[in-house]
């Protein structure tokens, strides 16, 4: 399992942990329940409306939404803390018997996982992300908070300095390798503002 831990406590200083280096316990693939992107967004929107033009994806009130289907959609809400040990199966039954109408099921891997991708799913993409799990983080990910919804370190001021790495992003508000992931994440951390902590590049799965 050739996994990566981008490691950065210092601003620009980043360091990529095996699997073996890494401290915390470490889950490679799991389920997760998150919230709709539809929801996040409208109940973001009352922050943004002053503002007449905001970069990247973030929220106007004449501007299109443009949607971000990765793990950072407060996850922990509605994702038991054992989920990483379910079956598909009893993923799958555990996630209709909410009866949430704002929830969305994903399967996330770390990039270089061979866990095995359970049937049914379409891979939506690569996010750089918090190493997710309960105790351990809420799914932080520097592509959302970046160029979707900033809730906490935000993007540059001029909205320029991200702009080609957005260009990049697919439908789903994700990028389509793990190579531009890692591309992104370096440029995210050598900035002297952002989020720091341990992320990984997890691929999402979901249902189109």
């Amino acid at each position: 399992m050739n996994c990566v831990i981008y490691s950065c406590e210092n601003f620009g200083e980043i360091k990529k942990l095996s699997v073996n280096e890494y401290q915390d316990p470490f889950v490679s693939s799991q389920f997760c329940i998150v919230k709709k992107y539809e929801t996040l967004y409208r109940d973001a929107l009352p922050r943004f409306e002053k503002h007449g033009n905001t970069p990247y994806a973030l929220p106007a009130k004449e501007k299109t939404m443009r949607i971000y289907k990765g793990i950072d959609r407060e996850p922990l809400e509605y994702t038991p803390d054992d989920f990483h040990e379910y079956s598909p199966e009893n993923a799958l039954q555990f996630f209709g018997s909410i009866s949430k109408q704002d929830a969305e099921l994903l399967f996330i891997r770390v990039a270089g996982s061979e866990d095995k991708i359970p049937d049914g799913l379409t891979l939506l993409g690569y996010d750089a992300a918090w190493v997710f799990g309960h105790g351990i983080c809420d799914g932080f990910s520097a592509i959302c908070d970046c160029m979707f919804l900033c809730r906490w370190h935000g993007c540059d001021n001029e909205g320029t300095e991200f702009l080609s790495d957005f260009q990049e992003l697919n439908y789903n508000g994700l990028f389509n390798s793990a190579e531009e992931t890692d591309k992104y994440l370096i440029h995210y951390l050598s900035q002297d503002w952002v989020e720091q902590g341990e992320y990984c590049i997890y691929e999402i799965y979901g249902q189109l």
